[in-house]
């Protein structure tokens, strides 16, 4: 009876160090979870202020590009500007020079009259 009662002592030991050892562990995997918890979220709140960040940075792409395109667009008119102007010159001095060129030859004409 002795041994039994002993037996039974030893097992109830045994019991409570397994539920010790369970609890243990219980307390872990929950210290663990609310670790990975509070890390996923922060991560969350990285991504989700990245998402932020990247989106304003789409947007003053797109900003730029348009304003780029907005300066291509002047340059091509100024150019086109710059151009007509050129050819109204270039116009403006041949008619100057026929004029010179007939002046100077009745210019020419009248001396040889003269």
């Amino acid at each position: 009876m002795y041994a039994a009662r002993s037996k039974i002592t030893d097992l109830e030991a045994q019991v409570a160090d397994l539920k010790g050892k369970v609890e243990d562990e219980r307390t872990d995997k929950e210290r663990v979870e609310a670790e990975l918890k509070a890390q996923v979220s922060s991560r969350d709140k990285d991504l989700a202020a990245k998402d932020v960040e990247i989106a304003e940075l789409k947007h003053r792409l797109q900003e730029k590009t348009d304003k780029s395109k907005s300066l291509e667009i002047d340059l091509e008119s100024e150019r086109d500007i710059s151009t007509s102007a050129l050819n109204v010159a270039q116009n403006n001095y041949s008619e100057a020079q026929g004029i010179i060129d007939t002046l100077a030859a009745e210019a020419e004409w009248i001396r040889s009259r003269g």
